[in-house]
């Protein structure tokens, strides 16, 4: 029923309607009452003689309806009749819809075309009666007949709806909480939560008008008005909806002169992603302001929930909350809650505020907090982070707090303070920029005078930047450095940044062409390690690769570069005329041919090469640089061929497919000078490929472009794999060889080369097996050619079921029997992820250098989790290397504690799992969702 101004007279009349409907004996445009509204507010009405005679004739007339004609109304009593025992014969009528509609505030009118309509069911319960009213029957001769009401109002429960009190009905017994919309699982299989929030399906009126200008439509049991005062008194079944907000409650009041209305009895409020219940309400349609008492509410999205003594919800959707608390654990369950005097929360902000609260655990108060701010969606908002906590034996308690300011949308930063009991206070931040052209972050650490090493200042600079500045260019920076070598190592950090032996110090600008490209890049370093030396710095690069199609099968590619390539850290090599301070200029030209053939039963791929590099040597005083050529030119020929073959077959009732797949490349490669050995110089950016099934069919043998192999070879290879009947490949083996037409000089040594003379190269065997979806094995190892035992063996077993679960297993074998001095290599690595059952979950890591016996780290923790709360205790104790030159390593212990609430985040360590993610490449499920 649309409730307005100066429309009471309105309302009595459709109520009146509605008393007399059931004596009707058929539902028609054709009122009883026909009235209009004169000048002086009095009213002239007319009463509709044949609607009126046919009323009085249905005793003896039938009525014009396909139904049987109702029972005749029930007789009015002065209390209500038990539900439980309805008379045989009694009629109730179903809860009338009243539908009015609104008219312009210029109308003077109360008369509307639309009808108002009653319709008549039988009930379970006899005539219920509205509280402190009357109850009237319209007479044959048109007139009312009125007795007392009753002055108790109708329960709920003797209507049929749901009672709020848990375990009152048969319903309720089994989901205490389904007045909050909380349902639990149907299965019984164990879970985290034992249930969920179901928000219910509910047509919600649409209508582009303001708040206070929609209309508000009633629909009640009973109804009943007072022609003086505009009261309109609704009883059992009361909804009152206006838009998108949707009221129920047993009993209501609407007070059409100020636009309000009274709820009392079970009152609910719902609009989408919200539901407020309680006892008493209070509203105004105008403003859309609302109060409830003794009421909670739900986010159902959001999984939070609360109660309070008062709850208003305002017309700009805010919900304040006084003398109350917030949660988000499920109903029945209040582990942990925020309790305050005042909570406000801002659902279209995603945040909400408390003051004066206190967070509870099991209802007892842990911590007062003046003034609070907290996320209830993950959007992004100012205020403080959780902290993290940790203790161990070299820094003692390590706790930190970080802040989080929402500058802009493309804007933030994070500060965090943190204090390190036995080195001091640090600060940290992390300030991150987006525009439509880049992405930037800048991260600062300060400590202020470490205690530990007599106050000195330590810090760390880092800058990351990617973008794309115009049509076709790409930029990036990667920029790192810190105050000394141990900064990581003594202190580590929260911030997203490298923490290698050799931290980049990177910018680079590049364009990409149609079949082109252009690189300028700048890349130094920062070494901190003194055990080892600094990699050379390019200062700058300048390289142009591109591609080009001269016919279908035929392709023209070429690469140009031109590097400075300059080494810091001179000074680890002692000796001032070390051939290994030297700097150099170099050119570096590769263009290349080839041609493809391709066939669904095998291929041919041949390839003409040019190699060349120019250097511009510097070397330092002294040094030996007799057999060091200033360039080096070389022809790489080579053609790789290889077949198909396939064959069908049934095993174990599944249809199965495995492929024979021999391979055979052919390699020439003449240089015009010779290079000298890597004992002698090693060159700026070339290392030799390390021994593969892969890296055997290499055309170079080296990376970078200082080297290349003077060789003449053939390298044979075979590889088998199986499919299922779905195409997925679940087995593979692969065995490959290199045999040699002449030597190779120690300075043109191939993958696996030990002197060069080698007439073939061991075997290189590679199996891979995908046991299940979720489980697979990967092998691959290095045999000897003449005895076939095994020079190197590496093993990898994975096993990932779900997010939730995990087994990673690694192990390393390098005899190293050709090489003299050097001492057989065998480790192991092993890390694990079990989720028990849903409360209960275990990680671990075991890394053990196998052939010293000596551990390398171990990492043991427990997890227990609910549907609102995560505990996780984790405890580690690693082997730590100093980078400061010639120490020794030690042990270092820790124990970690982190919690996680369930819609707020977590604070304490990480205990151990961006370890494991960091060795083993699988990224864990987020554990601070649930």
């Amino acid at each position: 029923m649309p409730f307005k101004k100066h429309s009471a007279y309105q309302l009595t009349l459709a109520v009146a309607a509605i008393l007399c409907a059931p004596l009707v004996a058929a539902q028609s445009d054709e009122r009883l009452w026909v009235c209009d509204l004169l000048p002086n507010g009095e009213w002239d009405c007319e009463v509709n003689e044949l609607l009126m005679d046919a009323q009085t004739g249905e005793s003896s007339a039938p009525a014009l309806r396909s139904s049987p004609a109702p029972a005749p109304a029930p007789e009015v009593t002065s209390s209500p009749v038990s539900p439980a025992a309805p008379e045989e014969n009694a009629v109730t009528p179903e809860p009338a819809t009243v539908q009015a509609y609104p008219l312009a505030p210029s109308t003077l009118t109360t008369n509307t075309s639309q009808p108002v309509a009653a319709t008549t069911q039988p009930q379970a319960s006899s005539r219920a009666r509205s509280a402190d009213a009357w109850d009237c029957i319209a007479g044959a001769d048109g007139n009312w007949s009125c007795a007392p009401g009753n002055d108790q109002a109708v329960s709920v429960a003797e209507l049929g709806h749901f009672n709020t009190t848990p375990g009152t009905s048969g319903l309720l017994i089994n989901n205490p909480y389904a007045y909050l919309d909380w349902y639990p699982y149907s299965s019984d299989e164990p879970a985290l939560c034992r249930g969920r929030y179901v928000e219910p399906d509910i047509d919600y009126l649409q209508s582009d008008l303001l708040p206070g200008e929609e209309a508000v439509y009633a629909e009640a049991d009973l109804s009943s008005a007072d022609l003086q005062s505009g009261l309109a008194r609704l009883t059992g079944g009361v909804k009152l909806q206006q838009g998108s907000r949707l009221f129920t409650s047993r009993y209501g009041e609407v007070d059409n002169t100020s636009n309000t209305a009274f709820l009392e009895g079970d009152v609910t409020f719902r609009e989408p992603g919200l539901l407020l219940v309680g006892q008493r309400a209070e509203t105004n349609f105008d403003t859309g302001v609302s109060s409830f008492y003794s009421a909670e509410y739900i986010l159902h999205t959001e999984h939070l929930r609360g109660s309070a003594s008062t709850i208003t919800r305002y017309d700009d959707n805010r919900v304040r909350l006084e003398s109350g608390a917030i949660t988000y654990c499920e109903p029945g369950n209040s582990d942990w809650s925020i309790g305050s005097g005042d909570i406000v929360l801002h659902p279209d902000k995603g945040y909400g505020i408390a003051t004066h609260a206190t967070f509870r655990v099991a209802g007892v108060p842990v911590f007062y907090m003046p003034w609070f701010r907290f996320p209830i969606d993950n959007r992004r908002q100012s205020g403080f982070l959780y902290p993290t906590f940790g203790v161990s034996k070299s820094d003692g308690v390590d706790f930190s707090i970080p802040y989080y300011f929402n500058i802009a949308p493309n804007l933030d930063d994070t500060l965090t303070l943190r204090y390190i009991e036995k080195r001091g206070m640090m600060l940290e931040n992390e300030l991150r920029y987006m525009n439509d052209w880049s992405h930037n972050v800048l991260s600062l650490g300060y400590l202020s005078g470490d205690n530990k090493l007599e106050d000195e200042n330590r810090w760390l600079v880092g800058f990351n930047h990617n973008g794309a500045p115009s049509e076709g260019w790409n930029s990036y920076i990667d920029y790192t450095e810190v105050s000394d070598n141990d900064y990581f190592a003594d202190l580590g950090t929260s911030l997203e940044v490298q923490r290698e032996d050799h931290l980049d110090q990177r910018g680079q600008l590049r364009y990409l062409g149609n079949g082109w490209q252009f690189l300028a890049n700048l890349h130094q370093y920062q070494t901190i390690n003194d055990n080892v030396s600094s990699p050379y710095q390019r200062t700058p690069q300048l390289l142009l690769t591109g591609n080009e199609q001269l016919s279908q099968r035929t392709a023209l590619s070429y690469s140009a570069e031109y590097v400075r390539f300059e080494r810091d850290r001179k000074d680890f090599f002692i000796d001032p005329e070390d051939i290994r301070r030297t700097d150099a200029q170099r050119f570096h030209f590769r263009p290349s041919v080839s041609h493809r053939n391709s066939l669904p039963w095998g291929f041919m791929n041949s390839e003409l090469t040019l190699w060349h590099s120019q250097y511009d040597f510097d070397f330092p005083d002294g040094a030996d640089t007799s057999d060091i050529p200033d360039s080096v030119t070389a022809g790489v020929a080579s053609i790789d061929s290889g077949l198909y073959f396939d064959r069908d077959f049934t095993f174990a009732s599944g249809n199965y497919s495995q492929s024979l797949e021999p391979r055979l490349m052919l390699l020439h490669v003449e240089k015009n000078n010779e290079q000298p050995t890597l004992d002698s110089f090693r060159y700026f950016d070339s290392s030799q490929l390390s021994f593969s099934y892969n890296n055997l069919f290499d055309r170079y043998g080296w990376s970078g472009s200082d080297r290349v192999s003077a060789t003449s070879q053939a390298t044979l290879g075979v590889s088998s794999a199986l499919y299922d009947e779905r195409g997925v490949e679940k087995a593979r083996l692969a065995v490959a060889q290199a045999y040699y037409a002449k030597d190779r000089e120690g300075n043109d040594l191939r993958p696996g080369d030990i002197s060069g003379d080698e007439s073939s190269s061991n075997l290189a065997l590679l199996a891979q097996w995908n046991i299940t979806p979720t489980l697979r094995l990967r092998h691959d190892s290095e045999i000897d050619r003449d005895s076939f035992s095994m020079e190197e063996q590496n093993y990898r077993l994975t096993w990932q079921p779900d997010d939730e679960n995990m087994f990673y297993f690694s192990y390393r074998d390098r005899v190293n029997s050709a090489i003299p001095g050097r001492e057989r290599t065998r480790q192991s690595d092993i890390a694990f992820r079990n989720q028990i059952n849903p409360q209960w979950g275990v990680i671990g890591r075991w890394q053990h250098d196998v052939a010293n016996r000596q551990r390398l780290d171990t990492l043991l923790g427990l997890e227990y989790g609910t549907c609102c709360w995560k505990m996780r205790l984790t405890a580690r104790e690693w082997l730590k290397s100093s980078n400061i030159r010639a120490s020794e390593p030690e042990y270092d212990r820790g124990v970690f504690f982190q919690v996680v609430l369930r819609g707020l985040g977590s604070f304490g360590g990480d205990g151990g799992r961006s370890l494991i993610e960091e060795i083993t490449g699988f990224r864990e499920k987020d554990h601070d969702n649930f």
